[in-house]
């Protein structure tokens, strides 16, 4: 899917994660050169990085871990059950503002506009990296961080403000109280993915474009949308994507549904090689894009096999958010009669049961045997496999 250039970028960047003994270590073990990567096949040869194992090595030379880098820099992610460092070098953060500066102009942002920043400044430094972004695109930063929807939405009316970025329940908040821009970018949780979302994020907010963006804070962008609309474009100029069995780490192919695998293409500090995200999203190539359908439709740390299909639960919560009248709580029951399995979703709230089988069929690539509408859910276990 990426072409011998980006494949260069990558050998150098192998080549820079290895001087740390985190992955001189690991590749060891594994018994991979890392001056041998000299195809896309011996690339994937490189272990996976987990978020277990970043923890572990946090854990055995805290605070800042083996792969500390002298940074301009720390900020902080949740990683376990607390927060782990994150390193942007000098080099890193000038990288950073370029490509996201990009990204921004991609999606109709101009030199001269003025933009609303609702990601926080303070800890994670989401806010900070997005606001250098802007400033290098030459619009005009209102950095208002999260809170307060009605200060928000009075400032973009006063001010006339052209863009807004933040999540987009902040953003539906901001429309409500009256905020209205022309263009929104919504990151930081799922976004097109949900039916109906950006459709009802741009009546809110009267915008004539919504686009999604996508990344962590290890490694943002990982990939984002164009003004078009049209899926989730793999920002490979500065990581790369690839979407493998959760079960047994083969890389799928294109248009199979899978976990999210990132590699950082340049960077410094704190480098990820094929970091296993445990975010749920197809593939497929367009032309020279690699491009993410449907954005992340969800998470893959809970999944079983229905008639012979994996199914994801958590990627049922973003069609669930689409019906104003479920409460988001469901649970899944899944029996055996024979040989045929039979899947049941028992939902809590109000819906019409054709429309969310339908929209349940399609998330999930598996059609629900039944489709349960209750006023309350009893407590117990979301996911019920009576099979075994």
């Amino acid at each position: 899917m990426y072409d011998s250039a980006t494949l260069h970028a990558v050998q150098q960047q192998v080549a820079r994660a290895t001087r740390f003994d985190f992955y001189e270590t690991r590749l060891a073990e594994a018994d991979v050169d890392p001056t041998a990567i000299d195809s896309w096949e011996a690339f994937r040869e490189l272990p996976f990085t987990t978020g277990a194992a970043l923890e572990a090595d946090f854990g055995e030379g805290p605070p800042t871990g083996s792969l500390y880098t002298e940074s301009a820099m720390v900020t902080f992610s949740p990683m376990g059950e607390g927060l782990k460092p994150v390193f942007d070098t000098r080099d890193d953060l000038s990288y950073q503002t370029s490509v996201n500066a990009d990204v921004f102009e991609q999606v109709g942002i101009e030199p001269g506009d003025r933009v609303v920043n609702t990601f926080g400044y303070q800890l994670f430094g989401t806010g900070y990296v997005i606001h250098r972004a802007l400033e290098e695109l030459g619009a005009e930063v209102f950095p208002l961080g999260p809170g307060d929807s009605e200060q928000a939405a009075d400032i973009i009316t006063e001010y006339d403000v052209d863009a807004l970025i933040g999540n987009p329940s902040f953003a539906l908040k901001i429309g409500d109280a009256g905020g209205q821009v022309d263009t929104f970018v919504g990151a930081g949780e799922p976004f097109t993915s949900v039916p109906g979302r950006r459709a009802a994020v741009k009546e809110a907010l009267g915008a004539s474009t919504a686009t999604d963006y996508f990344g962590t804070r290890h490694i943002m962008p990982v990939a984002a949308e164009t003004d078009a609309e049209d899926g989730l474009h793999v920002v490979d100029d500065y990581a790369i994507v690839e979407i493998i069995d959760p079960d047994t780490g083969e890389v799928l192919d294109e248009g199979e549904r899978g976990e999210v695998v990132v590699t950082h293409v340049k960077k410094d500090g704190l480098p990820l090689i094929r970091y296993r995200t445990g975010d749920l999203a197809e593939l497929e190539q367009r032309g020279d894009s690699v491009v993410m359908p449907d954005g992340v439709i969800g998470r893959t740390d809970e999944r079983l096999k229905v008639k012979g299909v994996k199914v994801y639960p958590e990627s049922i919560e973003t069609v669930l958010a689409a019906f104003d009248g479920l409460t988001g709580e469901y649970r899944i029951e899944v029996n055996q009669n024979g040989s045929t399995d039979h899947l049941t979703i028992v939902c809590e709230g109000t819906a019409d049961e054709s429309d969310l089988a339908s929209e349940l069929g399609d998330r999930l690539l598996i059609s629900p045997d039944t489709v349960e509408l209750v006023e309350e859910l009893e407590p117990g276990d979301r996911i019920v496999d009576n099979r075994y």
